[in-house]
């Protein structure tokens, strides 16, 4: 089987004129993808450092990630959405000797060579000296975004990228040439499950930016004029798609295969997608980005819906084991496993542990077997402590959102200094039309006490037409909370 250059390389030669990437007006072919790639790896091929890759949607920022692996050196890729002060520290912690800035605008007060797009195109190719990269190297660094603190930069090797990629193309029903859909910024390693699947299966990938995303109008007239086959997002993307009007199979017939990672398919939203795409392969996948994108997977059938709910995670993927810490926490072992933290040794040590002469990564995840399938149940350390009882945020969330009059919900607590005084519940009503909300409220309560003690039970709620996503396309729990804020 080819790998990644050596697809690219395939359809360059027998495909050129094949589209591989299309954002907006801007369209690539295979060809232009191998030969940009080859000019901006020409420009780099002196390094021994990764190549920071700054952009949002544009199609060279995967010509940047192809360049990085011809020159041997990886990639690095950072938002602009990103604060200056995250890029300049991960820039330190990179030290990189390019960066490829596919803006339009330099970014001040950095002292690093900067290539741009128009250089990249003017550049000669000398491909000679060039060592590409090995299965051991790294390929792709990733900065979580924490909501405190400094981001940790999660190195995977290009062996740990190829697994992951081949599991994909066994997951994939539809076969070779089909319309991939990309919501995620490539900062977020989600992207990393649309990019590589589409190019090693001939695709075509569409870029969604998140002018989009903020602008629904403009959604709406990307996937009418668009014959996505595969779709790639958070759920919470996807919650937002069903609320545009003709999201469904008649409207969109080519559509047929869903993948969701990065946060938890709810019951009712599966249950939504189902009915309105009824022949479509859904899966539902699960993975923390140390562990290259995703390391389960189940299809969400019918059968699965009135089986379960909350949903399983599936079942592990090939060359990766899954086991339980004494504690219930998810520990993950294997190919998929990241490097390590970039040059930050004292939170690798926390999370990375050699036992029995294997890496063992602890995802802070509780997690459950049975039935065949995995569950995950929440974080180890997303608990608060109300009056000394402990409870899990997730799990109120979860009974709220299988009550019929309830669409998506946050639960958000109240601290006064440190200690947590209240919670407050922000919903999503699926008829946001009501005639009181103190009704409302109450109802709520009620339906709260048969299944939850009294001390779990909100003590506020406020209804809302949207709830905010981050740049990743994930819930932004922190903006809702801000919101709360006197």
């Amino acid at each position: 089987m080819r790998d990644i250059l050596e697809q690219v390389e395939f359809m360059s030669k027998w495909y050129t004129d094949k589209i591989a990437i299309n954002y907006r007006e801007e369209e690539m072919t295979y060809g232009e993808l191998d030969l940009y790639s080859n000019k901006l790896a020409t420009l780099i091929q002196d390094s021994d450092k990764p190549i920071v890759l700054y952009g949002h949607m544009s199609p060279f920022m995967i010509v940047g990630m192809i360049a990085s692996m011809k020159a041997g050196i990886g990639y690095v890729p950072i938002d602009i959405s990103i604060p200056l002060e995250r890029i300049e520290h991960i820039i330190e912690k990179v030290e990189p000797a390019f960066i490829f800035n596919t803006t339009g605008n330099l970014l001040n007060n950095i002292q690093i060579n900067q290539i741009t797009i128009e250089a990249c195109k003017e550049a000669q190719i000398n491909l000679e000296d060039l060592n590409r990269i090995n299965n051991l190297d790294t390929v792709y660094t990733i900065f979580t975004s924490g909501s405190t603190g400094l981001p940790k930069g999660v190195q995977i090797s290009y062996e740990s990228l190829m697994d992951f990629t081949n599991w994909m193309l066994q997951l994939n029903k539809l076969g070779d040439n089909s319309m991939w859909l990309n919501q995620a910024p490539f900062s977020f390693d989600l992207s990393v499950m649309a990019i590589y699947p589409c190019l090693m299966t001939g695709g075509t990938l569409q870029l969604v930016d998140k002018k989009m995303i903020e602008k629904p109008k403009q959604l709406y007239e990307l996937l009418n004029s668009k014959d996505i086959e595969s779709w790639v997002s958070t759920p919470s993307f996807l919650e937002m798609c069903l609320l545009l009007p003709g999201f469904n199979q008649d409207q969109h017939t080519k559509l047929k295969q869903f993948f969701f990672c990065g946060e938890v398919l709810s019951h009712k939203t599966a249950q939504k997608l189902i009915n309105q795409f009824k022949d479509s392969i859904i899966y539902n996948t699960y993975g923390p980005t140390e562990a290259t994108v995703a390391v389960t997977s189940i299809q969400i059938t019918q059968e699965i819906l009135d089986k379960f709910n909350p949903l399983p995670i599936g079942t592990v993927r090939p060359n990766s084991q899954l086991k339980l810490a004494d504690n219930e926490e998810l520990v993950i072992i294997g190919k998929s496993i990241s490097q390590g933290y970039l040059k930050d040794e004292e939170k690798h040590n926390k999370v990375f542990k050699n036992i029995d002469g294997q890496v063992n990564y602890f995802t802070g995840d509780k997690a459950e077997f049975r039935d065949g399938y995995w569950f995950i149940h929440g974080r180890i350390d997303f608990q608060i402590k109300i009056n000394g009882y402990r409870m899990e945020l997730e799990e109120i969330e979860m009974v709220l959102e299988q009550l019929p009059e309830v669409k998506q919900v946050v639960i958000s607590p109240i601290k006064k200094g440190e200690k947590v005084q209240y919670l407050h519940a922000t919903a999503i009503l699926t008829n946001q039309e009501i005639d009181n909300e103190n009704d409302m409220i109450l109802h709520l309560k009620q339906e709260l006490k048969i299944h939850l003690p009294e001390y779990m039970i909100p003590r506020k709620f406020s209804f809302v037409n949207n709830l905010p996503l981050t740049a990743n396309g994930k819930l932004d729990r922190n903006k809702v909370l801000e919101r709360l804020k006197p």
